[in-house]
Formats: structure tokens, sequence, C-alpha cells
């Protein structure tokens, strides 16, 4: 075998297990095995959009379900920079019912139209002499603070969720992984 494969076979196998959609969009020659982020047993690839990574990993199946739904898998694929606060399979069991279009506020009130990285967040909070305040795709604002080293972000109504999983990259920004939902206002 090349030199060059070995370091690109295990991507390969882990790419064939995802599913064709995402394996023919993905650039094997490009993602190095170390730049692949894992959750559990779902890979989240660098070079693919949030929307992509969403729909291929079985640890968001839910909300990929939901994204398709309430048609945000465009906005979440486009060029971005988006940042996700993603809530896993587990997180979404909560979710109260929605009408599409409630549930379509409620998904964008998950992600901001920038790339912030769990320090930039850090450093807001500090900034902001304990909390931090950012507009959501929704049009609602999320509020974030620090719990000693976690970030937890909060909706509007209070619920709030704790970064487990921060900062993994995707083509079009950065996905953090949340422990709960983030709900809008009313």
């Amino acid at each position: 075998m090349k030199p060059g494969l070995v370091a690109i076979f295990p991507v390969a196998l882990a790419l064939a297990a995802c599913g064709p959609s995402l394996a023919d969009d993905v650039d094997l020659e490009n993602v190095a095995p170390d730049d692949i982020s894992w959750i559990g047993e779902s890979p989240i690839y660098p070079n693919a959009t949030i929307a992509e990574n969403v729909a291929a990993s079985p640890a968001f199946s839910r909300l990929a379900m939901l994204v398709e739904r309430t048609d945000l898998a465009q906005t979440l694929g486009g060029e971005g920079p988006l940042t996700i606060f993603a809530p896993t399979d587990a997180a979404l069991v909560d979710l109260p019912p929605h009408t599409d279009e409630a549930l379509r506020k409620t998904l964008a009130h998950h992600a901001i139209a920038e790339r912030i990285t769990a320090a930039d967040l850090a450093a807001r909070i500090v900034e902001g002499g304990g909390s931090y305040r950012a507009q959501t795709l929704a049009g609602d604002m999320l509020t974030f603070r620090m719990d000693r080293e976690t970030v937890v972000l909060s909706g509007s109504d209070g619920s709030s969720a704790r970064v487990t999983m921060a900062d993994l990259a995707q083509a079009n920004g950065l996905m953090h992984v949340i422990d709960g939902i983030v709900l809008p206002a009313g």
C-alpha cells in the first residue's frame, strides 16, 4: 500500500459507515484522521457543512430529521460562517410538541451567524462581566455564562443547556454539542 493511502484508509472506512451522501461530498484526499472529531461512533468532518455532518451522524438523527422537516438544511448547508449549538438525540427527547413554524424557530434559536469558538465565548463572557448575549438565526437572543469550566447557554424562555463538546470544525463554521434544548421566547 502506498504511504499516502495509509493515512486515508481509516478515513475511508469511517466514511463508508456514514452512508453514501457524505462520503460522496467529502474530499478524502484532504482529511487527516486527526482532523476528524468523534461523537461516540459518529465522525464529524471538518470539510463537510453543518447540514452534511448533522445528516450523516447517528448522534444527530432526530436533529437531522427536524432540520429537513423545517427546511433549515439549506441554511445550515450554506456558506456561513455559522455556529450551531447542536442538541444530540438524547437532548431532543425533551423537545415539546411544535408546529413546523415554531419548530423552525426553535432550531434556528440554536445557531448564530458567526464562527465563535469556546475560547471566544469565554472571553466575551468575561468582558461582559459574567455573561454574553448573541443574536440567533431566529432573531432571539441566547445568553452565555460560565459554570466553572463549562459554557452554559440560556434561551429566551429561561431554558438552558451545557456545552459538552466544543469547537468541532465544519466547512461553514463550528459545532458545539449541547446536552439540552434552548427555547426562544413564546
